[in-house]
């Protein structure tokens, strides 16, 4: 079993790269990834994370496929397996939601 969660770590240096690139069409402020408890690479989910829940439904709309299609080749390029790259799945959430929720804790249980 791996522990180390190096996959995941691989995952959230990508996400802040894109996020610090702007390539999205819309911005993104912030993301999570949840990641197998197993430190598989295989099934990590990854949320991007917009500021107001008016840009969470234009990032759904307008960046979303985009941004995880562009996430998914930066991680192939880091060395993530592809066959891995293909099981991340993703969606969009906002900072309002996530407060209203409770915070990060109680949000993404």
């Amino acid at each position: 079993m791996v522990s180390d969660f190096k996959w995941a770590k691989l995952v959230v240096a990508c996400l802040k790269q894109l996020r610090e690139s702007k390539e999205c069409r819309v911005p993104f402020v912030d993301h999570e990834v949840i990641p197998p408890l197993t430190g598989s690479p295989d099934g990590i989910f990854v949320w991007f994370i917009c500021e107001y829940v008016v840009l969470k439904e234009r990032f759904r709309a307008e960046a979303l496929s985009a941004a995880t299609e562009r996430l998914r080749t930066m991680l192939v390029d880091a060395g993530l397996p592809v066959a891995s790259v293909e099981s991340l799945r993703s969606d969009v959430t906002s900072r309002e939601e996530i407060e209203a929720g409770g915070g990060k804790f109680y949000f993404f249980r």
